[in-house]
């Protein structure tokens, strides 16, 4: 039996968000980093994709210091559950060949 996120029939999504205490500390990129380690090494997964809001500087920072390259912005991929309007994303990545 395979974890449900070892599916490479279909994208699987997380989310992640740190608490206020522990921000500034290095703790969302290692954890990231750690994670998509365990993603592709272990399940297997050729790529992993991340995303945020081109506007959260945080979230672009926590992208970049675990290791996933900007690809671009996706342009108003995403409905925002609190608004309703369309938003878009930045697109990071990292490849298994990158570890």
């Amino acid at each position: 039996m395979r974890p449900l996120l070892a599916s490479r029939a279909e994208h699987r999504r997380g989310g992640y968000w740190t608490a206020r205490s522990a921000r500034g500390r290095g703790v969302a990129p290692r954890a990231v980093r750690l994670l998509a380690g365990w993603a592709l090494a272990e399940l297997g997964f050729a790529r992993l994709e991340l995303r945020a809001e081109p506007g959260n500087a945080a979230s672009l920072r926590v992208a970049e210091k675990a290791g996933f390259s900007f690809e671009g912005i996706l342009r108003a991929v995403h409905e925002d559950a609190r608004t309703g309007a369309r938003v878009d994303h930045a697109l990071y990545s990292l490849l298994a060949t990158e570890l």
